[in-house]
């Protein structure tokens, strides 16, 4: 690859570069006035006082445990697996009079046969708070918490026969904890696409303004990985380009937001989606929702 010209100041390509923070710092502005009260209100209230709480999650083929109970404010999920498959560990809280029988069996309608349907059914069950995939390198999500009833799902689980039994109910007290979570880089997603820096940095803030659930996994790709590669995977043309299993963000309902925090080794990766647009019942990243971004230490 030969090395690009030297360009002057006044070189538009120079003006567009210079410009991009200013367009992400934009972007961002929009994106909190644009989150749903509720969700902006529940933020504001969990995120007073003093500190993150942490919870430690250790996952094996036989599943998880986790605490029953919580204080709401800001929670750190960190989670290890030891299941080849990793683990996809989210938090939801059911809406007034669903059962977990019921969102259950929605759920799998929605990884399974019935995407679309199964899918609305879902975003009606329950809220979504996100969560954090992890395959052969721990790695934690931050969010706030609000006072309620929850579960914590292992999407990896969904289809074994034993799945009601793996769920682990959480009860989360009224509380108080910090605001202050770090993130260096931050990725947005937008209708059928990322708003995202080339370059991701130190722990990723996802925030969702897709109109619906969504996520943001990021999985390393083989050296010279292209756009194309992954857009002829996604159109079960061609192989798959990655190298190793997701971590990341998993979905969160419209309007929230999450911390990931990460050990993964510096490199190039695809940022991408597993999650069925519930309008089309298209995976996202085959309508073009993925990127290429450079992970650093």
């Amino acid at each position: 690859m030969s090395a690009p010209g030297r360009r002057g100041e006044g070189h538009p390509a120079t003006r567009v570069a210079a410009m991009k923070p200013l367009l992400l710092t934009a972007a961002l502005l929009t994106c909190t006035a644009l989150l749903p009260p509720t969700a902006t209100a529940e933020a504001a209230s969990a995120t007073e006082g003093a500190s993150v709480n942490m919870v430690d999650i250790a996952v094996s083929p036989a599943g998880f445990t986790a605490p029953d109970r919580l204080t709401a404010g800001v929670v750190t999920f960190r989670v290890s697996s030891t299941d080849p498959d990793g683990a996809w560990l989210g938090l939801v809280r059911p809406r007034p009079g669903v059962t977990l029988e019921q969102y259950l069996g929605d759920l799998e309608r929605a990884m399974g046969a019935d995407p679309v349907g199964g899918g609305q059914a879902v975003a009606r069950d329950v809220e979504m708070l996100g969560g954090v995939a992890v395959a052969h390198v721990p790695a934690s999500a931050t969010l706030p918490v609000a006072p309620g009833s929850y579960y914590l799902v292992d999407f990896r689980d969904v289809g074994k026969p034993d799945l009601a039994s793996r769920v682990r109910p959480v009860r989360v007290a009224p509380g108080r904890a910090s605001t202050d979570v770090r993130a260096e880089s931050t990725v947005v997603a937008l209708d059928g696409r990322y708003l995202t820096p080339g370059v991701l940095r130190g722990p990723v803030r996802f925030v969702n303004l897709s109109p619906q659930a969504n996520e943001a996994m990021l999985m390393p790709v083989r050296p010279g990985a292209t756009l194309t590669d992954l857009d002829a995977f996604f159109a079960h043309r061609a192989p798959a380009p990655f190298t190793g299993g997701p971590t990341g963000v998993v979905p969160l309902s419209q309007g929230r937001s999450a911390v990931l925090a990460h050990g993964l080794p510096a490199g190039r990766y695809a940022l991408v989606t597993w999650v069925t647009d519930v309008r089309t019942g298209k995976m996202f990243a085959a309508g073009g929702m993925r990127a290429l971004v450079t992970v650093e230490d």
